[in-house]
C-alpha cells in the first residue's frame, strides 16, 4: 500500500515538472501562434499534474484518518 501512495504522488509530480518544462520550453524557444498553443497545452498538463496530486494527497489523508480510528 505505501508503495502505490508514492507511486501516485511521483506520476502527479512528474506530470506538473513535464507541464512546466513544456510551459518554459515555449517561452523561451518558440514564437507565434506555435508557442502560444504549447504554451496552453502546458498549462492545461500543469492543471493535471496539480488536480491528481490534491486528488492523491486527499485520499492518502483519509486513509491515514480512517486508519487511526480503527
Amino acid at each position: 500500500m505505501f508503495n502505490n501512495r508514492i507511486a501516485a504522488l511521483v506520476i502527479s509530480f512528474v506530470t506538473v515538472l513535464f507541464g512546466s518544462f513544456l510551459l518554459l520550453y515555449a517561452f523561451a524557444k518558440i514564437s507565434g501562434f506555435d508557442a502560444m498553443d504549447i504554451q496552453i497545452k502546458g498549462i492545461i498538463i500543469i492543471g493535471e499534474g496539480l488536480i491528481l496530486l490534491v486528488i492523491t494527497s486527499i485520499f492518502i489523508a483519509v486513509q491515514e484518518t480512517k486508519k487511526k480510528t480503527v
